[in-house]
């Protein structure tokens, strides 16, 4: 049976006096909520905290009752005060039992400024004269790690999809072409009477044979593998030159050396780099193509324009071009924002906007 209890708050601390007898076991409730694997807070109307269990207080590096009376903006990082108001009041308006931020990558702040992901589930706890708000804390770092490591692997497989897919078209489109423009060239030779027709027939053959060799540079270029040094300025201005000289289309480039992102950053920027200049090499058609990859207050920005035949962008593309599925996957592992902007006509422009340290 559950024995008399209450709560009790003022001078912003809240503490539970009583426990819960089960089976002739009687457990401190105060006990229970410390020793709980979650964290657990209360807040007032004010947005106080009231109440805090050592869960809490070791996940975010903070003394016993230090929390007492801190604005709960004490856990959240500075740049997701704003955001975190509005949710607030939001919340307030119709206070429920129901997960925090849904749908969203939630972020808490440790008294020393680090940062870790959490989940949070909110509930309302109404007393004789107000209402407080509770708030169940769980640290999610070692689920997100898992979670990054399963994307990777996921985007891995579907590199593999991509390179049998390429491989298939090799055998069955590239070699077939070879072969029927030798066959072709065979012909015309047989008939080598010196005549204007003969002459044709061979020049038909060459044109072939040299539209084959730009499929195959094109192929070339999306297979061959590269070293990456780390140095994402110079990758990208080497990744632009070898793009020159195996697609023959004019490049332009201006790179900005001032600055250079973490390993893992310049890496995904090069590969979102390259996917864009091997999906220009094979559907754009393009004259000219400009790279540009600059920094500025931290963040940098890498901008891929062609002015080839377009498409449009809010077309299905789902099964066709895994590429731009791949460059968006992988634009957000780092925190970046990748926009496309392209119409039938009028040429690509990709922009991608990154944390240079995220």
């Amino acid at each position: 049976m559950l024995t008399s209890h209450q709560w009790r708050a003022g001078a912003h601390r809240l503490t539970w006096k009583g426990s819960r007898r089960l089976d002739g076991l009687d457990l401190p409730i105060q006990e229970l909520i410390d020793t709980a694997p979650d964290g657990f807070v209360v807040v007032d109307d004010e947005t106080l905290i009231v109440f805090a269990n050592r869960t809490v207080e070791n996940l975010f590096g903070f003394e016993p009752g230090e929390l007492l009376g801190k604005p709960v903006n004490t856990l959240i990082p500075q740049r997701l005060h704003e955001v975190h108001r509005n949710h607030r009041i939001s919340y307030i308006q119709d206070p429920k039992v129901r997960p925090m931020g849904l749908g969203l990558d939630l972020v808490g702040r440790r008294k020393d400024g680090s940062e870790f992901p959490v989940e949070i589930s909110l509930s309302p706890l109404r007393t004789s004269d107000r209402t407080l708000f509770t708030a169940i804390v769980r640290d999610i770092s070692e689920r997100k790690v898992l979670e990054d490591e399963r994307k990777v692997l996921a985007m891995e497989l579907e590199t593999e999809r991509e390179r049998d897919r390429i491989a298939m078209d090799l055998h069955d489109g590239i070699m077939q072409d070879i072969y029927a423009s030798t066959l072709a060239l065979e012909l015309a030779l047989g008939a080598g009477d010196g005549s204007g027709e003969t002459t044709e027939g061979i020049e038909r053959v060459i044109d072939q044979l040299q539209a084959v060799v730009r499929n195959i540079r094109s192929y070339i270029f999306d297979l061959r593998p590269r070293e990456f040094s780390g140095n994402l300025p110079e990758a990208v201005a080497n990744l632009a030159h070898e793009f020159q000289q195996n697609s023959q289309v004019v490049t332009e480039v201006q790179i900005d050396a001032s600055a250079t992102p973490n390993l893992s950053t310049s890496l995904t920027v090069y590969n979102i780099a390259h996917e864009s200049l091997s999906n220009i090499q094979r559907h754009a058609r393009a004259e000219l193509v400009k790279v540009t990859l600059e920094f500025s207050n931290g963040t940098g920005q890498l901008i891929v324009a062609d002015d080839g035949v377009g498409f449009e962008v809010g077309a299905d593309r789902e099964q066709s071009h895994r590429g731009l599925r791949n460059m968006f996957s992988r634009a957000r592992s780092i925190d970046a924002e990748l926009k496309l902007d392209s119409s039938p006509g009028n040429g690509t422009r990709l922009s991608l906007r990154f944390p240079i340290s995220p």
